[in-house]
């Protein structure tokens, strides 16, 4: 902006496989072999369990929720170097590992709700990628996760330094299957109306034409 230059850039956003992502992905045997019953209110994380990520809250909130006796599951779809003392401090979580293409769609698909406390992204992947597949959010008010979670609508930001907030967004997730169903179904029609692959491709390529004749006008009167 200093430079003059802010009312000149456009944005080359990200996007989702929508097709991929897809609640329809959501299977009962798949949750089975994870030990998960069919009215299990499963909490998912997905991504690298990392320090950055906020992996020691993420613990925390999950024995807050289990000391409040919220009905409840967890599952992290990811591994990393924090996965030891992790299982440790919850044996009760499931570990499914790295997940690749369909079976982290079908992972997506097959939990409830989506918690992501990560305060370091630039965008969050994995955050549209839950929205897509039909997941309400619980995450840390932080860039990234709020340019895409919609307070009350698509799920609920939090301050980091606020885990008694994010456990009671997720208790109240939890306990009502109406607003995990609203709320879901909000997301992925966002995350298809305003991260459809095609729609940004156009828009990036109407920015190019754009550039393009601003440059051929500029030389024409040089």
């Amino acid at each position: 902006a200093g430079q003059g230059i802010a009312d000149n850039m456009r944005l080359w956003t990200r996007g989702v496989d929508h097709d991929r992502y897809d609640p329809a992905r959501r299977s009962q045997k798949w949750r089975q072999a994870h030990g998960i019953a069919d009215d299990d209110v499963l909490i998912a994380y997905a991504g690298r369990l990392v320090a950055e990520k906020n992996m020691a809250v993420m613990a925390r909130v999950f024995v807050g929720l289990k000391k409040r006796c919220v009905a409840h599951r967890t599952i992290f779809l990811g591994d990393g170097p924090e996965a030891g003392w992790m299982r440790k401090a919850l044996p009760d979580t499931v570990f499914a590992g790295f997940l690749h293409g369909d079976e982290l769609a079908t992972g997506f698909a097959s939990s409830d709700i989506f918690f992501f406390p990560s305060i370091t992204e630039t965008f969050g992947n994995v955050t549209l990628e839950a929205m897509a597949s039909g997941l309400p959010s619980v995450a840390a008010d932080a860039t990234g996760s709020r340019s895409l979670v919609r307070e009350g609508e698509t799920g609920f930001l939090a301050p980091v330094d606020r885990e008694d907030l994010m456990m009671e967004r997720l208790a109240q997730l939890a306990a009502d299957g109406r607003m995990r169903h609203e709320f879901g179904a909000r997301a992925r029609e966002i995350a298809i109306s305003d991260h459809e692959w095609d729609s940004i491709f156009a828009r990036l390529r109407s920015d190019y034409e754009a550039a393009i004749t601003q440059y051929a006008s500029a030389k024409h009167q040089m």
